[in-house]
Order: C-alpha cells, then sequence, then structure tokens
C-alpha cells in the first residue's frame, strides 16, 4: 500500500487493520528554506509518538532538499505512521 501528498506541520496515516512494514519513504521539501522532519509511529495502546528518524532537508532545488530511507519497521495493528515537519513536504510511504 502507498500512502503520499503534501501536509504543513503533521500528518498521521490511517490505522492500519493488519500488521504490516513500512518498507522505505520519501521526503521532499516544497519551501523555499531549510526544514526538519520527523518519521515515528504511533502505537495504538498507549498512543505514545515514537520518532524513529530525523531529516534536516535543505531549501528546495538544493541536492539535499530530499530524503529517501529504506526500512523493515514492523507496524503492528491499529498503528500509525506520523510525519512532522516545519515546512511543506511531499511524501510517499510504501507499507507492505
Amino acid at each position: 500500500m502507498q500512502v503520499q501528498g503534501t501536509t504543513t506541520g503533521s500528518i498521521k496515516s490511517v490505522a492500519l487493520t493488519i500488521t504490516g512494514t513500512l518498507t522505505d519513504f520519501t521526503l521532499y521539501n516544497k519551501t523555499g528554506g531549510a526544514i526538519v522532519c520527523s518519521v515515528g509511529i504511533v502505537t495504538s495502546d498507549t498512543s505514545t509518538d515514537r520518532y524513529l528518524f530525523n531529516f534536516n532537508l535543505a531549501a528546495v532545488g538544493t541536492a539535499t532538499s530530499s530524503a529517501y530511507q529504506e526500512t523493515k519497521i514492523a507496524i503492528p495493528t491499529g498503528t500509525k505512521v506520523l510525519i512532522v515537519t516545519s515546512g511543506e513536504i511531499d511524501y510517499l510511504l510504501q507499507i507492505d
């Protein structure tokens, strides 16, 4: 399953109804300045945000304005993927 879109601030994916694995994700900075993005999960049992990755993305149009990360993060049933950003980004998550 792919989850994609554009966000400013934060976004949580819908809770998964089956166990899955976050296999990779891409973030792309759409703002004119540098931003910080964090990617994590929110577990259904504690509703606690658990941040797993942090990226400093340069201004749009530069070599480091995007990030790609391969992962093998197990996502239990009811868990959501969380993205928090200090600017506007495009994102693409692959969950298998």
